[in-house]
């Protein structure tokens, strides 16, 4: 056995052993398939919303788009920023065939960060006299953000100068994410750029209240004057112009990471939404010399009381929202366009981890209304316009629709499949809320309900790795409403008919003495996947459906002795979190995880010989990719590791995933290409300076397992976990420490 053992941990990980033996609860499966009606979950239990996102421009797709704009020249072109380093052009038409390539400066543009890259693009107001526009992307030697002006090319309007480019401005940035990146002229003609607060995370150099920084704030200058030594100039009215020790580029200041601003076209008034720690996310109204609170405050509640402040009043959110609604907002425009009148000068925006977008309207600095207008499957970026003021949203897609070299990165880099949207009114809303089943036993899929006893047809199913919920045991079905109807795939995810619904009930506590907590719905509808979550009762006689997350303290035996734990439950928001595009929706039911060599009854034969998929087999399950068993610990170490980190973590960490960093923690992927060793966490460090994501042959040194040990902001997994894995350190630190160092 390897000696890596942090402080306490073999004790823990001997406990961990005895009371956590995460098994198989259900019945011994059927001999013959049996269709399941799940038409009582195809509804929902909200009102759907009246909108959906259908594709704007069909022919088209680029690498990651961020936003859409035009050029305001009368020309009825849109412009693509594509996070890669590309600006496309093309005519605003449903038809569009094509698009053309208006500036490639990806030779520039640096990558490195999921946060990087080109990000920004603003026309001139006189773009039509002038042919100028604005660019902001990321740059190495020193890591920076630049904004730069550049030229339209004399002899073709659909083509950039790329040799026109003139530095603007230039902010040193200390890491790779809240680059922030949106860049617009205000309607009094200046340039206002926001810039996060440097990045990492609970903004350890405290630019947010420090005024002698660029960082966390949005700046206004004039690009049509320059001041000695500059190419801009700083306008006489800014609010800190004179100030000792204050930039007089600031505009407002105190943010976090400001993902997109913007000026009703109309009223001229300037909004802008900020990205959260881990409390809320912001809506805000800009208002000159505004001090926004970060990182004294996130959003109205308290973040560090104890930082350091100008003692300038803050500003409150016009609106926010609690992490159990979304993660990272995405602003947002204020609609303006003629084809959907109901939104008529409300606020759009959206979650890019939950994929909701919503309408927000005020009177003043009071919010009159804020409803879900969208439920996308799609990672929104931005939202755009057209001339005439109708919308358009950019999305990233799912997987890696594009090839890192095809597109000239020559490096691993998440790409997705993304497409720019827009909106449609939804034609087919016969859903019911009120048919919608609040109580668990009315779902249909159990004979007796405080027994947990599963009507006839339901499939049980155990897989290799579980995800790690805190201990949890759990038990797990599958509900097909026909017979061979499963795609199975090799090496990719299944796909799985409309009516499908998987079924998870999580317990804690000793066998025989457990408490069950939650049963977990997973359903494919038309309208595509969603989770719900059923808390059980406390005389575990029933559950009844949450409409949002929350966190209940829990006693149950561990023992024989009562113990006390908290438990996270998830909302339907936090489940899009996980069951995204890029990981396949489905988690657990795929080959690695169903092939088993060790258990009595191999799923994945079961589900064969019931007829479940729409195919044979095409090889002996001997011959199918499998993970190892991790109950019984059963193969090597290296393979434990990678499984446990393939099934916890390459959700989110993986090509075109959702995750910060740009590592791949998918167990098939090449080791040393997956940027992870010897790679710099791109964030806050929970380790000595220097530390890496995997420091080969040092586990106290490698973030990935200091992270997987922490409690708090920063923690891996980071989602409804109160607890350590001890098992998983102990298996990844040896897995580390048995690592050739270079």
């Amino acid at each position: 056995m390897m000696s890596f053992a942090p402080k306490d941990m073999k004790r823990q990980f001997v406990l961990i052993l005895s009371i956590l033996s995460i098994t198989f609860i259900g019945s011994e499966l059927s001999a013959q398939f049996k269709a399941v009606d799940t038409s009582r979950v195809q509804g929902s239990p909200d009102p759907l919303p009246p909108l959906e996102i259908v594709n704007a421009f069909p022919h088209l797709k680029f690498a990651r788009p961020v936003g859409i704009t035009h050029a305001g020249d009368g020309s009825g072109r849109s412009f693509v920023i594509d996070q890669v380093g590309i600006i496309h052009v093309f005519k605003t038409s449903e038809d569009t065939k094509e698009s053309k390539v208006f500036l490639d400066i990806r030779k520039k543009v640096l990558t490195d960060h999921f946060e990087e890259g080109l990000l920004g693009l603003a026309f001139h107001p006189k773009y039509k006299e002038t042919g100028e526009f604005f660019v902001y992307y990321s740059a190495n030697k020193p890591r920076r953000s630049v904004i730069s002006r550049f030229k339209v090319s004399s002899s073709d309007p659909n083509k950039a100068d790329p040799n026109s480019e003139e530095l603007v401005i230039a902010v040193n940035q200390p890491f790779g994410n809240h680059n922030s990146g949106s860049i617009e002229f205000g309607p009094d003609g200046k340039l206002y750029i926001p810039l996060g607060d440097g990045g990492a995370g609970g903004d350890p150099h405290g630019n947010g209240q420090n005024l002698s920084t660029l960082l966390g704030t949005i700046i206004r200058i004039d690009i049509d004057k320059k001041d000695a030594g500059k190419n801009y100039a700083i306008p006489p009215d800014n609010p800190f112009v004179g100030r000792e020790g204050a930039r007089g580029e600031i505009w407002v200041y105190g943010v976090r990471n400001p993902w997109r601003m913007t000026f009703d076209r109309l009223t001229g008034e300037g909004w802008f939404a900020d990205v959260g720690q881990n409390q809320r996310e912001e809506i805000n109204l800009i208002r000159k010399g505004g001090n926004y609170g970060w990182k004294v405050r996130e959003g109205t509640l308290p973040f560090d009381a104890s930082a350091k402040s100008t003692g300038e009043t803050f500003i409150p959110p016009l609106s926010e929202y609690a992490r159990h609604d979304g993660k990272s907002i995405s602003g947002g425009l204020v609609y303006r366009g003629k084809k959907f009148g109901e939104l008529k000068g409300t606020y759009l925006y959206a979650d890019f981890a939950s994929y909701n977008i919503w309408a927000l309207k005020k009177s003043g600095a009071r919010v009159t209304s804020n409803i879900l207008i969208s439920r996308s499957s799609l990672p929104v970026t931005g939202f755009g316009e057209d001339e005439a003021g109708e919308i358009y949203i950019a999305a990233f897609g799912g997987g890696e629709g594009f090839n890192a070299k095809k597109v000239g990165m020559g490096k691993l880099f998440h790409l997705g499949n993304g497409k720019i949207y827009k909106f449609k009114r939804r034609t087919k809303n016969l859903n019911d809320p009120a048919r919608f089943p609040r109580l668990l036993s009315q779902t249909g899929f159990f004979k007796q309900n405080k027994l947990q006893t599963p009507i006839d047809g339901l499939i049980p199913y155990d897989v290799n790795i579980p995800q790690w919920t805190d201990g949890a045991r759990k038990s797990r079905y599958l509900a097909l409403p026909s017979k061979g109807s499963v795609k199975f795939s090799e090496h990719g995810n299944w796909e799985f008919p409309v009516g499908s619904v998987f079924i998870e009930t999580l317990s804690m506590g000793d066998k025989g003495n457990s408490k069950k907590l939650e049963t977990r719905l997973l359903v494919l509808s038309d309208r595509g996947w969603d989770g719900y979550t059923y808390k059980w009762n406390d005389t575990q006689t029933d559950a009844e459906l949450l409409d949002s997350g929350e966190v209940t303290a829990h006693t149950f035996k561990r023992d024989g002795k009562d113990h006390n734990q908290s438990w996270n439950y998830p909302s339907r928001s936090d489940c899009n979190t996980c069951h995204n595009q890029s990981a396949g929706y489905v988690l657990g039911v795929n080959t690695k995880q169903l092939n088993s060599s060790s258990s009595k009854n191999n799923p994945l034969d079961q589900f064969h010989q019931l007829g479940v998929l729409t195919e044979d087999l095409p090889k002996e399950l001997g011959e199918l990719p499998s993970f190892p068993n991790w109950n019984n610990k059963i193969g090597s170490v290296d393979k434990l590791a990678r499984g446990y980190l393939d099934v916890n973590c390459s959700i989110c960490h993986r090509p075109g995933g959702t995750a910060v960093s740009r590592a791949d923690f998918r167990s098939g992927a090449n080791l040393k290409k997956a940027r992870i060793l010897n790679q710099d966490p791109g964030q806050a460090r929970f380790g000595a300076d220097g530390s890496k994501i995997i420091t080969p042959g040092a586990p106290s040194r490698s973030e990935m397992v200091l992270r997987m040990m922490h409690l708090g902001t920063g923690r891996m997994p980071p989602l409804a976990t109160t607890q350590v894995d001890w098992n998983a350190v102990q298996i990844v630190g040896q897995w580390i420490e048995s690592m050739q160092t270079e």
